[in-house]
């Protein structure tokens, strides 16, 4: 009973977020560039200090689409498809994925658009990929949410992976990553993501790196995330220098999608952004 419940959660999780982020609304706003050799996609709105949002793994920018107008109304909102997923080319077609190489494709997007400091909100992935921006280059990024991070995958998420079992082999699940990303890139994500069980040293955030992180961080996370346990926001607390931790009663891997907590979330971030959050 258990497995299954799992296993429900993770189709929620990332292949309900594919199921919107194949929606075709507001693409108007989109552009692509050319970042060391590699095309990156990413949606632009509104005006003032650049906000990067990065996705989870196997969804596109698209998933940030019910956020961005009120996002927008302080911010210049930059929503990127990360390399390998939607309309930005692969960085690497071999089973591996790793979101520090992918860190390096999104300060070249940044430096491409002249941008001496940004804020970033990322998910899952796109918050290993934050972190990375973030210990990289410390000054770059200036206020970070990361939302259901890790600092390196537990063996609950390596036995999560393993019970779902692989993607690539599954007809539904596979059709379903085509559908938002093309043959090619939705069956290497596949096999990439079921590679992420025996995959090691990406993630890595030990405490010395979480230390140098220099950008005030927003760690949010849900009580009742079965990907990512809940210690991994209470590591990041405790070696980041300027740490906010949110622990979302309820909350699964991805909180802030549930509607019952997007005004909060929207609430909370934009108060944060403005130096204005208070934890309350």
């Amino acid at each position: 009973m258990k497995k299954i419940r799992i296993y429900i959660l993770l189709l929620l999780t990332i292949f309900s977020a594919g199921q919107l982020c194949a929606q075709k609304s507001q693409e108007s706003s989109g552009k692509t560039v050319i970042v060391n050799g590699l095309k990156i996609y990413y949606e632009e709105s509104g005006k003032g200090m650049p906000l990067i949002l990065l996705h989870p793994f196997g969804a596109t920018s698209s998933l940030w689409r019910p956020f961005i107008p009120e996002l927008s109304k302080y911010n210049r909102v930059i929503a990127v498809d990360l390399p390998g997923h939607g309309k930005s080319d692969s960085m690497d077609t071999t089973n591996i994925y790793l979101h520090k190489k992918a860190a390096e494709y999104i300060i070249g997007l940044i430096d491409f658009l002249k941008l001496d400091s940004v804020n970033m909100i990322g998910a899952s992935s796109g918050g290993f990929v934050t972190l990375y921006v973030s210990t990289i280059r410390p000054k770059l990024t200036k206020h970070i949410v990361i939302i259901g991070g890790q600092v390196y995958y537990s063996q609950q998420t390596r036995e999560l992976i393993t019970a779902w079992g692989p993607g690539f082999k599954n007809q539904e699940r596979l059709n379903e990553s085509i559908k938002t990303h093309g043959k090619e890139k939705g069956t290497n994500l596949e096999r990439q993501f079921w590679n992420f069980r025996k995959l090691y040293g990406d993630p890595s955030f030990t405490p010395d790196v979480l230390a140098s992180i220099q950008a005030r961080t927003l760690i949010i996370h849900g009580d009742n995330d079965e990907i990512a346990p809940v210690s991994n926001a209470f590591e990041m607390y405790q070696y980041i220098k300027q740490p906010h931790l949110w622990i979302v009663p309820n909350g699964g891997h991805m909180p802030h999608l549930d509607p019952a907590n997007q005004n909060e979330f929207l609430r909370r971030i934009n108060e944060f952004l403005k130096n204005d959050w208070d934890g309350r």
